[in-house]
């Protein structure tokens, strides 16, 4: 009794197959390449989307449609200064400020009218 006791708690305990530990490794373990063992395929295969099923069903949100609209109608509203000249539309006042910081040598404001083919 006493013997199968120490068998039972001994830390090199041999396992019933040729006196291998649990924890050792063998060469006879499969390697398997990145995200290919059935473990994993098996984990990811709960979290995938079924044949016809898309990821967002309600498609995407309209971000900022109300802004927009509120912009567009400010956009042709005519400014006038102190003394209650004409300046120009908001519209035509932010081109104007734009063109005038690129003259002014902003390099950002060049940049973008670079890039909007302004400067062709």
């Amino acid at each position: 009794m006493k013997q199968k006791d120490n068998e039972v708690y001994s830390t090199h305990a041999r396992s019933k197959t040729g006196g291998e530990s649990e924890n050792s490794t063998s060469n006879s373990e499969v390697e398997y390449e990145w995200g290919k063992h059935p473990n994993s395929q098996k984990a990811v295969k709960k979290h995938q989307f079924k044949k016809g099923q898309v990821a967002n069903p309600l498609g995407r949100k309209p971000q900022f449609e109300k802004l927009k609209e509120n912009l567009m109608s400010m956009a042709d509203e005519m400014q006038y200064n102190y003394s209650n000249e004409p300046m120009g539309t908001l519209k035509e006042l932010v081109l104007k400020r734009i063109w005038n910081d690129a003259r002014h040598g902003d390099m950002k404001k060049i940049q973008l009218l670079a890039w909007l083919g302004c400067l062709d």
